[in-house]
């Protein structure tokens, strides 16, 4: 299992991690929101969320 804390800032590091599952960041209300593309969709990471990809693949929000 693998956590990763979004920073707003970090985007690179979920590219790294999830390569074409992330898609650009976009900012709302002053805050920088990244969507993620899960089992279930696409998810919106804000700021100070945790990401937590497991050993099988899949992806939540913490």
């Amino acid at each position: 299992m693998t956590k990763i804390p979004y920073t707003g800032t970090n985007q690179a590091e979920f590219k790294e991690v999830l390569g074409d599952r992330v898609l650009d960041p976009y900012f709302c209300m002053g805050l920088t929101i990244l969507s993620i593309l899960t089992d279930d969709g696409f998810v919106n990471v804000q700021e100070g969320d945790i990401v937590v990809i497991d050993d099988d693949g899949s992806i939540r929000i913490e």
